[in-house]
C-alpha cells in the first residue's frame, strides 16, 4: 500500500502565521474570499472606483477651481457608467480579472494603462458627437482622467501584492481537492501553485508508487473515492504522467464512480489532447468529467423542491395525522419505519415511510415486497397501493438527502447486489435519490423479480440524469400523480 500524505486543509497555515505583518492583512482581507470570486470582486470595485472619480471630478472642479455649488451630479454619474463598461469590457477580455493575472502586477498596470486610455478616449469621442462638451469643462475631464487612474493603479496595486502574499502563505479560500500523484510526476504541486492554477486547496494526498500493479492503483483510488464520499471534496487533481496509458485508463475509468470533477494536470505531452482543455484564465486543466448537474442548476432544483415540499407538508398535515393515527390503531409497532439507503455520491442516510408491514427489516438480506405479501398489514396494503407511505420521505427532501424527483432509493443490501450484477448501477447516485422519478412515471416500481426490470429501471435512472432540466422535474411530477392513479406495480 503506498504512503499517504495527508493534510487538513490549511496546508500553509503554518508558514502563514510566521509570515510579515503584510502577509496577516492580506489573511484578513482575502481570508473569506473564494480564490476563484476575487476578478468578479476587483472588477465591481473598478466599477465603482471610476463612476465615483467622475462624481469627484465634477465637485472639485466646481467646488475647489470655480467656487460654484455643487453641479448635477447625474451627468457625471452617467458619463462614470458609460467609461466604467468601457474599461471593464476590455480589461475582461485580455484576462484582467482571472486571479493568476491579478497577482503579476506587471500585467495589470500595463492592461490598466492601455484600457483607460481606450475608455478615456472613447468617453471624449462620444461628448464631441453628443455634443455635450460644454456640459463637461477641461478641467473636470483632466481631474476625473488623473483621479479615475490613480484610484486604480492603487487599489490594483495594493490588491496584487496582497493577494501574492496571501496565496504564498495559503490564506485564500478555494475548492476542496484531492490530489492522486505520480511519484515520478515533475509537476509542481506546492500549495501555492495548485491554488494559483487550478484555484484549490488540497485537503488530502495520495502518492502513488512507481510501476505499482493494478490492484494497488485500484485499492488507492478506491480509498480516495472513500474518502469524498466521507467529506466534503469538490474536485479531484491527477498528476499522472500522460505516457503511461494504462495507469491514466484505470485511474479515470474508476473514478466515474464519484459524481465529482476530476481534473487531470498537464505535462510535457499535453499537445494530442489539447482540444479538452479547460482553462482557468491563462491556466488551464483537461476536464475528465463534470458533475451532472452545475450549481445553479442545483440550486434551482434544491429551491423547487423546497417550495413545493413546505407547501404540501402545509396541505396535507390533515392527511398525515390520520394516517398515523389507522397505522396505530391497525397493528402495534412504530408509526415511522426508517431504512438505510444509499443517497447521493453513496452517502448513506435513513430514508421514512409509514409503516406497512408486520417486520422492520434493515439487515444484510432484506426480502422485498411481493404481491399478496403476508407481512403487510390491513393498512398498509391502502398505503402502498396509493403510495401514501412514502409521504414521509418529505421530511428527507426537506432536510436535502433526497429531491422529489430522481432515482429511487434502494435499500442497501439491494445496493450491494445489483452494484455487482448492473455495470451501471453505481450512475444512480450522481444525483439526489428521489420521492419520484423517470422510471416510475414509466412502470418501473415495486417488485424487481428479474433482473431485466432492474436493468431498464436503471436505464430510465440514467436517462434522466443525463437530460436533466427544470421542465422536466416539473413534467414528472405531473405525470407521477396520474401514474398513481393508474397503480401500476403497487402492492
Amino acid at each position: 500500500m503506498p504512503k499517504l500524505y495527508v493534510t487538513d486543509g490549511l496546508l500553509a497555515q503554518s508558514s502563514g502565521q510566521t509570515g510579515s505583518r503584510e502577509s496577516g492583512q492580506a489573511s484578513r482581507f482575502f481570508g473569506w474570499i473564494h480564490y476563484k470570486a476575487v476578478g468578479l470582486l476587483i472588477g465591481i470595485l473598478d466599477y465603482a472606483l471610476i463612476v465615483l472619480a467622475c462624481a469627484v471630478a465634477g465637485i472639485a472642479y466646481h467646488a475647489g477651481v470655480l467656487k460654484a455649488d455643487i453641479p448635477d451630479l447625474m451627468p457625471y454619474v452617467s458619463a462614470g457608467n458609460i467609461v466604467a463598461v468601457l474599461f471593464i469590457l476590455g480589461a475582461a477580455s485580455q484576462d484582467m480579472y482571472v486571479p493568476s493575472a491579478i497577482i503579476s502586477a506587471r500585467h495589470q498596470v500595463r492592461s490598466i494603462l492601455i484600457f483607460w486610455a481606450l475608455a478615456f478616449l472613447s468617453l471624449a469621442l462620444f461628448l464631441f458627437l453628443a455634443k455635450s462638451g460644454s456640459d463637461f469643462s477641461r478641467g473636470t475631464i483632466v481631474i476625473f482622467g488623473l483621479l479615475g487612474l490613480f484610484s486604480l493603479l492603487a487599489s490594483h496595486l495594493w490588491i496584487s501584492t496582497s493577494l501574492k502574499n496571501a496565496v504564498a502563505h495559503g490564506m485564500v479560500a478555494g475548492d476542496r481537492a484531492i490530489v492522486i500523484a505520480d511519484c515520478q510526476s515533475k509537476l509542481d504541486l506546492s500549495p501555492a501553485v495548485i491554488l494559483q492554477k487550478v484555484g484549490a486547496r488540497e485537503i488530502r494526498r495520495y502518492l502513488l508508487p512507481p510501476g505499482s500493479d493494478c490492484a494497488t492503483d485500484v485499492s488507492v483510488i478506491d480509498d480516495a473515492m472513500q474518502f469524498a464520499r466521507s467529506n466534503d471534496v469538490d474536485c479531484i487533481l491527477l498528476a499522472l504522467q500522460w505516457g503511461d496509458e494504462r495507469r491514466r485508463k484505470l485511474i479515470c475509468e474508476r473514478l466515474q464512480l464519484v459524481p465529482i470533477l476530476v481534473l487531470l494536470l498537464p505535462d510535457q505531452h499535453v499537445e494530442s489532447i489539447l482540444s479538452r482543455a479547460r482553462r482557468f484564465g491563462r491556466e488551464f486543466t483537461i476536464e475528465i468529467q463534470r458533475p451532472p448537474l452545475s450549481t445553479s442548476e442545483l440550486a434551482l432544483k434544491r429551491v423547487l423542491d423546497v417550495i413545493l415540499v413546505l407547501g404540501l407538508l402545509i396541505a396535507l398535515a390533515p392527511l398525515l395525522a390520520a394516517v398515523s393515527l389507522l397505522i396505530k390503531l391497525d397493528s402495534p409497532g412504530p408509526v415511522i419505519f426508517w431504512q438505510r439507503r444509499k443517497g447521493f455520491n453513496g452517502r448513506e442516510f435513513a430514508v421514512l415511510k409509514f409503516r406497512t408491514m408486520s417486520v422492520l427489516e434493515d439487515g444484510s438480506v432484506i426480502e422485498q415486497a411481493r404481491r399478496n405479501d403476508p407481512r403487510v398489514t390491513r393498512i398498509g396494503r391502502i398505503l402502498r397501493a396509493t403510495s401514501l407511505d412514502e409521504l414521509p420521505q418529505l421530511l428527507n427532501v426537506l432536510a436535502g438527502q433526497m429531491s422529489l424527483v430522481g432515482p429511487r432509493p434502494h435499500a442497501i443490501a439491494h445496493d450491494d447486489g445489483y452494484t455487482k450484477l448492473i455495470a451501471n448501477y453505481a450512475f444512480r447516485q450522481h444525483v439526489k435519490p428521489g420521492l419520484t422519478g423517470w422510471a416510475q412515471i414509466h412502470g418501473f416500481r415495486g417488485e424487481t423479480s428479474r433482473l431485466e426490470l432492474m436493468e431498464s429501471r436503471v436505464d430510465h435512472d440514467l436517462w434522466y440524469i443525463k437530460n436533466w432540466s427544470f421542465w422536466l422535474d416539473l413534467r414528472i411530477i405531473v405525470l407521477t400523480f396520474s401514474e398513481l392513479l393508474r397503480g401500476r406495480n403497487a402492492y
